[in-house]
This record gives structure tokens, C-alpha cells and sequence, in this order.
């Protein structure tokens, strides 16, 4: 020490050339910070896996944030407008801006019912954003520009954007925690010591390290990778500001009381040191091991506390150089204007208190452990890692997603997207139907409202894609096809009975009776032409000719019924063989349909036998394709070529009726005319050759009538032929018809037992479907060797019941997927609920595992220095009910009266820290001085001990406790959680655990001793 008071000049150099470079040269911690962002989780954790295998999926380059439009009125039709004109704006600006992708619901109609709220007083814009560099507040410019038109509330959200509002939000609060940090120790420290000086080169000292502490740290995290927070800064601000002040409190306090007892500047310095120095070495011990033990956290925001040993280990050095050097050259001067240069008083508060504590050491020690007992026991960790909920309403992108959460709901604002990455690719039935499945298991899950996968885009089943819903048309068909059948098969009995019935031999007699009818008219003709050129002879037996003509009337008229009656039958006929022409086609069309749908159920039936390869050893399935193939032979022979043959020879029976019917028609024609000119005939002789003529002419023309009627019913006995041929034909067609029937009906029994069958079975041509493509390149990426669904929770993504119902999910994976053709497969689940669960396991997994970590190392710290066991053990176990004491204070007064959901993940953890590492300062600043004491009993050391520090530690925790209430102006509950925390454990080692419960408790194996023995010796005397 007296070498470091004579190169006390170097020293100030050193200091105040690392001060100055260190300062000048330190990167920005806060720029750095927004760059990377800080991970809560570790790289191992399954939310960071499955974040990495989403980003191989999406390569998209961004993160993921939004732009909300909001009117509580509700968004009108002219609003809307604007809105899309400046979403328009925005998108022919997404180079400038940095948008690699956005969604929207005005290019996006299919998107508007999850972008627009049902009230319509809410719209969001979904989009990537490539920062490329920049600051976010300068890109927020950018947009604002953009949207400064827009007539509704607006606001940008997101990860970026909630970040930087957090940061801004802690920046700030740790600014106005520094400044009224030092204004309140500044007037704690005048009002201690009566001085002003002593203050401001107090914080001079402190300030000195904290500068060099942060540049350092600064380094490290610039060059190193050392993890940096929000925090960091914070806690070196508060640590070193509020320890220091401590330590120097505690330095000053025995420079002043050494410089009362006589000694000279130098002897009192190194007094000072012998004793208040030695105890704040093994006190920075403590603090050092303490957050040393961050080393070992997952969390790299608990591994950022590490950043507080940097800071000790400076504060040591300018302890032991800088101080040294005040007290040296200010000497007495130090304490100006106070011209009191004794010591600091006795407090009598702790000597009261001690002294109760060893007068009744049993009775102290029971009201303790009945107080905080049960705060140990029932104490239960409810944490709340919701950022946003921190930041409240105060700020645009919390604003935001309060809004979001509000219209839309809590989960729709973050779902919880489940990731599967394979070897192989998943664009197959085996491995969709695994997937489908996983996502039939994550519905019914309680907490979940919707998953969305490949096989099911919009969140529901598709029927199509299960064997059931595909043999449910399949078996209504076959009983329409069935039911078809045996229609058909009635008809072509019926048709075949009546076809076997029918005389075909009469088409050839009326061909005959014509051909003689013909004759007859010929022969006729040639009797009037006779008696034409009788009549031009000039015979004159008029009353011959009158009888012959009306004879030929009579047999005209006679002709002219028969005609008009074989007209009428013809077209009987004519009716008749159309009707069967109707029906035969009918039939051999619906029997070429049955035979192309027994064609798909083959191909069905064989590709439903290589999904489910179990089936191939199945008697009924095997029945099923026996029958099938028999069904198909039995119709092999009706074809369309065989349709057409039949066809040509029902055109031919239908051309004859036509040339029949044409020629009736023209011979009717003829005999009416004939009959008109016998009229003539029988007015006048005179006129007769003339009527002659006319009735010869027409003659003529029913003579070649009955030649085209001849040779069309000729035509028709020769189609009827082939018609009986047919009928021979429907009688096998009918036989075979039966065995469909019957083969449809045994095939849909069995089908009918599939539709119970809810296996997923996706058909070959929808893999290959425009519709499912869309679906797969949504959902998988483009080796589709990763796919993912997206999950959307009941609960607020923060909430407890959200991260059970992600451990649920995590755990439906692993046995989902175990056993299947994608037991191989990496799986995980990310999002906001995914990235706390995982947060909230790590940290409950590092505040135990630090716990044992700072409690075994503060123990060896107090073995050493107190050099005894059980007072080690009562120390540390008054640190820890301190703790708990305070949690319980601060889950009371912020879940219970506040409502909060929970307390801050960070409080519990860094409240631990704080509370114990600085707690067992103030227990070692009391040993050390209860050691002084050798010579005293120890009831009577322990008590003087107190009344002599106790001024001393109540300053401190007063200083220590101000530092953190410092905190509260910030408006951030995280940090208004922890300094309530501290400051309640501070004040309950400071007033209860340390002056009075400490005491009994050294004080009590030895009652319990004593007790033991005046009961033995009691006992020997009786």
C-alpha cells in the first residue's frame, strides 16, 4: 500500500489515460444490440432448431413485421380506398424501403378474411423486411413518409420494431437511472458525512470504473462475441455505482475514525486497508464468484450478467489505487466542510436488536423460520415473458399488437409454426399421410384452435383425400350403376321377348301383295289407254264406256282404303321401331358406361392394394378384384364398334319405313287425281279422252310409287333380319347384365365397409393437381424435403396455459412421428410461444442450477473468512430467506394486487444474484468486524460488532437501495419488479435478518448446548 501511495501520480496517468482511450474508442453496444438482437435461448434450444430449419424453408431474406390500420368506427369504403392506394405506394417502393415480400388484401382477395377483422375496424399488411444495415428508425422514416396520408390510425410492428421500442424503452430508463443514481447518492453522502467533497469524489472514483469497466466490456462484445443485452448496461450502472459507493463508504468511514484515533494520512490509509480493505476484498470475492456462475447459464441474457465481474475486478483496482490516492492527497481535506473528525456513531437500532437476539436466541430463531419458512416452502414461480405486455400501450409496435391481438385474437397475433425436416422428400402418400395425421393429433390438443398443413391449407379436412370419402361417391355410383342395371336388364328382357315374338314374314308378303298391286295398276293403265284410242276410233257405245268407268271407280276407291290403311299400319310400325331404336341405344350406352366405371374401380382397387400392402392378404378384398375382373371380361364384347354395326342395320329398317311412307303418299296422291279425271270421264264422252289422258298420266306416277314402296319394303325385311339376329344377341347381354348386377352389389358391401375407413389416401392426380401444388409450395419448401404447419393457440402466445399447450404439442410430435416413415426426421415448434417455453425452461433450469452454483462459492468465501461452520451456514441461509421474503412481496403486490400475469422472466434470477452477492457483503462487513473482537465473548462481540457497523450497512443498504429505485421513473416493469425485489431484501437483511435473527442464530447451538447440559447435570442430580 505505501508503494502504491508514492506512485500515487503514475497511477491518476494510468487511470485517466484508459479512461479517455477506452471511452474514445468504445463501439456502441446499443447499435450492436439492434444489429444482432438478443437470444433468450440457447442454440440447442428445440424453438432455435426448429427456427433454423424454417429459415432453410423460407429463404426469403427478412424478418417478419407488420403495418396496422386501425379505426375504431370502423374502416369505411373511402378509407379503404386510401388505404390500398397506400399500400400500392408501399409495394412499387419495396426496393427503397426493403421489402423482399408482402401480403396484402387487396392483391390478396383469398387473404382478406385473416387480414381484416370481422369488425372491420382493423387491417394489417404482412411483410419481410431487409433492414440491409440500416437503422430502424431510419427505415420507420421511410415508411412514415409513405403512410403520412393515410386518413386512419397507423402503426409498424414486428420483431424489428418491438426491439428497438424495448431498446429505446431500457436506454431510457437507464439514462434517468444514472442521473438520479447520482443525485441521490450525492445527497445520501452529503447527509452522511456532512461533507461535500467526500460525495463527489466518491462517484468521481466510481465513475472512473464504470467508464473503463463498459469500454472493456464494449471490446468484448464488438470483437469477442461476448453476449450483450439490454441489460448490461443497466446492471454495470447499478452494481458499480451502488457497490462502489458502498465500498467507499465503508473505506471512508475507517479513514475518518483512524484519522480521529491520532494516526497520521499514511498510517491511516493503511490501516484502513489492513481492515475495511481486507473486508471489502473478500466482499468483491463474493460478487465476483457469484456472477462468475453465469458462465454455466444456457441463457445468453443470464451469461451477460458475466459482464458484473469485469466491473468488480476494475472497481478492485481503483479500490486499491485510485482511493488510496484521494485519501493521500485530500487527506482531512476529504471530509470538508465537516470539522468532526471522529468516527461515525454507534447505531443503536442494531445494538437493541442483537442484544434481543442472543438474550433470546430460541424464541427469535422460531418466529423466523415460522415467517419465512413458509415463504420457502410455498413459494412458486409464475413467470411472464411477454415484451410486448411490458411495453404497454406507450409505444407504436406494442400499440400494435395489442390492437392485433384484440380483433383478431391472442393466438392469430403469433401463432406457433411446427416444423419437419426429412432426408427424403414429403411429396408422397406415405409421407402426407404421416403429416396429415400430426395434424389431426395437434387439433385435438387442448389450447390449440387451428393447424393449418399441407394436406389441409385452410385449417379443415379434405374429404377427398381419405378412403372414406373417396368410396362414398364411389358406392353411391355403384348403386345408381346397380339400380341402371337392372333397369337395363329389364328392358332388353322385355325387348328381347317382344322382338322373339314378332312375325317379321308379313314385311315380305306385303312386298309380294305390292309387287301385284303394281301389275294390276299397269294392266289398268293399259285398258285406259285402250279405251283412249278406242274413243279416238269414234266408237260409239257410249253405255259400255259409262259402265267400264264406273266399274274403274269403283275398284279406284277401293284402292284408295287399302292405301290409306296400309299408310296407317306403316306408321304404327314406323313408331314402334323408333321407340326400340330409342331404347336399344340407351342400353348399350349405359352398359359402355358401367364398363368404363368398373375400368376406374379396377384401377382404384389396385392402387388403394399398394397403399395399405396388408390388404393383399385380405379374402374379401381379394374377392372384391376376382369379381371386378370377371365383370369386366363379361362386358368385353360390348364395344362401339359393335354399337355402330347395330346401328347401320337399324338405319336401314328406318330408311325403308321412309321410302315406304314417301311412296304411300305419292300413290294416294295419284288415285285422288285418277278419281277426279273418271269424274271428268263419266260428264262427257266428249270429254273423256282428255280425262283418259289425265288418269293414264297419274297412273303412271302411282305405278312408279309402288315400284319405290316395293324396294323399300324389300329394304326393310332385310334390316328386320338383322334386328332378330340383335334380339339373339340381347339374350346373352341380358344373361350378363344379371351377373353385374350381382357382382355390383357384393362390390358395394365391401366398399360400404371402407367408408367407415378414415385412412388418408391422396390419388395420384392430385399430387399432380394445380390446386395441391399451390398448397405444397405454400407449405414445403422446394426440395419438399420440409414442410410445416402453422398452429394457432386459444391462449395469449405468453401465457402459462400457452406454454403447456407447446410442450403438448412437442410431445404429440415425438410420438407421432415415431414408428413411421418419418421416425428420422428433425421436428420442432417456433414462434413466440415455442421461443418462451423454451425461455422459460432454460431460465427456471439456470436459477437452479446458479442458485447451487453462488451458494457453494459464497460458503467457501465465509469458511474462509469467518474460519468456523455453522456461521457460514446461518449467513447463507438468512441470503436466501432474504430472497424469498422478497419474491414473495413482489409476486403479492404485482400478481395479486397489480393483476399482472406474471413476474418479469428476468426479475427472479437477477434478483437472486443481487440480493445474495450484495447481502453477503453487508454479513461479511459484519463478521469482519465481529473478528475485531477476539478478546469478548461472543454475545458481547456480535453485539458490539452491530452497534458498529450497523450506521455503516444501513447507509449502504440505503445507497444500494436508492441506486435500484432509481429504476422505477423508467415506466418498464421488468425493471420496476426488480428493484422492488432488491430493495425488499436488502431491507429485510438489513432490519430483520442481520441485527436480529444472524445473532440468535450464532448465539443458539450454544443455548441448545447449555440447555442440553443444565438438563443433564440436572437428571445426575436426581
Amino acid at each position: 500500500m505505501r508503494n502504491i501511495i508514492k506512485g500515487r501520480w503514475i497511477i491518476l496517468a494510468v487511470w485517466l489515460i484508459a479512461t479517455v482511450v477506452l471511452t474514445v474508442i468504445q463501439p456502441d453496444t446499443n447499435a450492436i444490440l439492434r444489429e444482432q438482437g438478443q437470444e433468450g435461448t440457447s442454440e440447442n434450444s428445440p424453438s432455435v432448431t426448429a427456427g433454423k430449419i424454417l429459415k432453410k424453408m423460407d429463404t426469403t431474406k427478412g424478418t417478419d413485421n407488420l403495418i396496422v390500420f386501425f379505426d375504431k368506427d370502423k374502416i369505411s369504403d373511402d378509407e379503404m380506398k386510401q388505404i390500398g392506394d397506400t399500400v400500392k405506394s408501399i409495394k412499387d417502393s419495396s426496393s427503397e424501403l426493403g421489402i423482399t415480400n408482402m401480403i396484402d388484401p387487396f392483391d390478396m382477395p383469398e387473404a382478406k378474411d385473416s387480414l381484416i377483422s370481422e369488425d372491420d375496424t382493423t387491417l394489417m399488411v404482412s411483410y419481410k423486411l431487409d433492414k440491409k444495415g440500416r437503422e430502424i428508425d431510419d427505415i420507420q422514416k421511410l415508411f412514415e413518409k409513405k403512410l403520412e396520408n393515410v386518413p386512419v390510425e397507423h402503426y409498424l410492428s414486428g420483431e424489428e420494431f418491438v426491439n428497438n421500442d424495448y431498446l429505446k424503452a431500457t436506454q431510457s430508463g437507464v439514462e434517468k437511472s444514472a442521473a438520479l443514481t447520482v443525485i441521490f447518492i450525492l445527497v445520501v453522502l452529503i447527509i452522511a458525512f456532512k461533507s461535500v467533497v467526500t460525495p463527489l469524489v466518491s462517484l468521481a472514483a466510481v465513475a472512473f470504473s464504470y467508464l473503463c469497466s463498459m469500454g472493456i466490456a464494449a471490446q468484448l462484445i464488438d470483437k469477442a462475441g461476448f453476449p450483450v443485452t439490454s441489460l448490461t448496461q443497466m446492471l454495470l450502472v447499478l452494481i458499480l455505482f451502488g457497490l462502489g459507493t458502498d465500498y467507499n463508504i465503508l473505506l471512508f468511514n475507517r479513514f475518518k475514525e483512524e484519522l480521529a484515533n491520532g494516526q497520521s494520512t499514511d498510517e491511516a490509509i493503511v490501516t484502513t486497508y489492513k481492515t475495511a480493505g481486507k473486508t471489502i476484498a473478500y466482499s468483491i470475492l463474493t460478487v465476483f464468484i457469484a456472477f462468475l456462475a453465469l458462465v454455466f447459464s444456457e441463457s445468453p441474457i443470464y451469461r451477460s450478467g458475466v459482464v458484473v465481474v469485469i466491473g468488480v475486478t476494475v472497481l478492485l483496482l481503483e479500490i486499491l489505487t485510485l482511493t488510496p490516492f484521494i485519501m493521500k492527497v485530500l487527506g482531512k481535506k476529504l471530509f470538508w466542510p465537516s470539522k468532526s473528525t471522529g468516527g461515525h456513531k454507534v447505531n443503536k437500532f442494531w445494538g437493541a436488536a442483537s442484544s434481543l437476539g442472543v438474550k433470546h436466541p430460541i424464541i427469535v430463531t422460531l418466529v423466523t423460520l415460522v415467517v419465512i419458512g413458509p415463504m420457502v416452502i410455498f413459494h412458486q414461480e409464475k413467470l411472464n415473458f411477454d415484451t410486448v405486455g411490458e411495453l404497454g400501450n406507450d409505444y407504436p409496435s406494442s400499440k400494435a399488437i395489442n390492437l392485433v391481438a384484440e380483433h383478431f385474437g391472442k393466438g392469430q397475433s403469433m401463432p406457433a409454426t411446427v416444423v419437419i425436416e426429412n432426408d427424403k422428400a414429403l411429396d408422397n402418400n406415405e409421407s402426407l399421410a404421416v403429416i396429415d395425421d400430426v395434424a389431426e393429433q395437434l387439433k385435438d390438443l387442448k389450447g390449440v384452435k387451428q393447424v393449418s398443413a399441407v394436406t389441409q391449407p385452410l385449417g379443415e379436412r379434405i374429404d377427398n383425400f381419405y378412403v372414406s370419402g373417396q368410396m362414398k361417391p364411389v358406392t353411391e355410383g355403384l348403386s345408381q350403376t346397380q339400380t341402371g342395371v337392372d333397369s337395363i336388364a329389364n328392358g332388353m328382357k322385355e325387348a328381347q321377348e317382344k322382338l322373339g315374338s314378332a312375325d317379321f314374314s308379313q314385311v315380305s308378303q306385303m312386298a309380294d301383295g305390292t309387287a301385284e298391286l303394281q301389275n294390276g295398276v299397269t294392266a289398268l293403265s293399259d285398258g285406259l289407254k285402250q279405251i283412249q284410242a278406242g274413243m279416238a276410233d269414234g266408237a260409239n257405245d257410249s253405255q259400255t264406256i259409262s259402265n267400264g268407268i264406273a266399274a274403274i271407280e269403283t275398284n279406284l276407291s277401293d284402292m284408295s282404303s287399302g292405301v290409306a290403311q296400309l299408310a296407317g299400319n306403316y306408321s304404327k310400325m314406323q313408331a314402334g321401331y323408333q321407340e326400340m331404336g330409342t331404347h336399344y341405344q340407351g342400353a348399350v350406352q349405359a352398359l359402355l358406361s358401367v364398363k368404363d366405371t368398373l375400368s376406374l374401380m379396377q384401377s382404384m382397387v389396385a392402387d388403394l392394394g399398394n397403399s395399405h400392402s396388408d390388404l393383399m392378404n385380405d379374402e374379401i378384398y381379394l374377392g372384391l378384384t376376382q369379381t371386378l375382373d370377371t365383370l369386366s371380361s363379361s362386358l368385353s364384347e360390348i364395344t362401339l364398334e359393335s354399337m355402330n354395326q347395330l346401328n347401320e342395320q337399324y338405319n336401314t329398317v328406318t330408311a325403308g319405313f321412309g321410302t315406304a311412307n314417301d311412296s304411300l303418299t305419292d300413290i294416294s296422291s295419284g288415285l285422288n287425281q285418277m278419281a277426279a279425271g273418271l269424274q271428268q270421264l263419266k260428264e262427257g264422252v266428249e270429254e273423256a279422252s282428255s280425262g283418259i289422258d289425265t288418269v293414264v298420266t297419274n297412273m303412271t306416277s302411282v305405278n312408279e310409287g309402288l315400284g319405290q314402296m316395293k324396294a323399300g319394303q324389300q329394304q326393310l325385311a332385310e334390316g328386320l333380319n338383322g334386328f332378330s339376329a340383335f334380339g339373339d344377341q340381347l339374350s346373352a347381354v341380358n344373361s350378363g347384365l344379371e351377373e353385374i348386377s350381382g357382382g355390383i352389389s357384393q362390390t358395394n358391401q365391401y366398399l360400404t365397409q371402407l367408408n367407415q375407413n378414415e385412412s388418408f389416401f391422396i390419388p395420384k392426380e392430385a399430387l399432380t393437381n394445380g390446386e395441391f401444388k399451390d398448397s405444397l409450395d405454400a407449405f414445403m419448401s422446394k426440395d419438399r424435403t420440409i414442410t410445416k404447419m402453422t398452429v394457432i393457440l386459444n391462449d395469449d402466445p405468453y401465457s402459462t396455459e400457452a406454454l403447456q399447450t407447446i410442450d403438448n404439442i412437442n410431445a404429440t410430435l415425438s410420438a407421432s412421428l415415431k414408428g413411421t416413415v418419418l421416425s428420422n426426421a428433425k421436428y420442432g415448434t417456433t414462434g413466440s410461444s415455442a421461443t418462451t417455453n423454451d425461455m422459460n425452461n432454460i431460465l427456471s433450469r439456470d436459477l437452479t442450477k446458479t442458485m447451487i452454483f453462488v451458494i457453494a462459492g459464497v460458503l467457501l468465501v465465509l469458511f474462509f473468512v469467518i474460519r468456523s461452520f455453522w456461521t457460514p451456514i446461518f449467513i447463507t441461509g438468512s441470503l436466501v430467506g432474504a430472497y424469498y421474503a422478497a419474491m414473495f412481496v413482489v409476486n403479492y403486490l404485482f400478481i395479486n394486487v397489480l393483476g399482472n400475469a406474471g413476474l418479469s422472466s428476468f426479475v427472479p434470477f437477477f434478483s437472486f444474484i443481487i440480493i445474495v452477492s450484495l447481502g453477503v457483503d453487508y454479513s461479511i462487513f459484519l463478521m469482519m468486524r465481529f473478528k475485531e473482537y477476539p478478546h469478548l465473548p461472543p454475545k458481547e462481540a456480535i453485539v458490539l460488532a452491530s452497534k458498529q457497523i450497523g450506521s455503516v450497512i444501513i447507509t449502504a443498504v440505503i445507497i444500494l437501495g436508492g441506486t435500484f429505485a432509481t429504476l422505477m421513473p423508467a415506466g418498464i416493469v421488468l425493471l420496476s419488479e426488480l428493484a422492488i425485489a432488491v430493495i425488499t431484501g436488502l431491507l429485510i437483511l438489513c432490519f430483520v435478518l442481520l441485527p436480529l435473527s444472524l445473532p440468535a442464530l450464532m448465539i443458539f447451538p450454544e443455548t441448545i448446548a447449555n440447555l442440553s447440559g443444565n438438563k443433564k447435570r440436572k437428571n445426575n442430580r436426581v
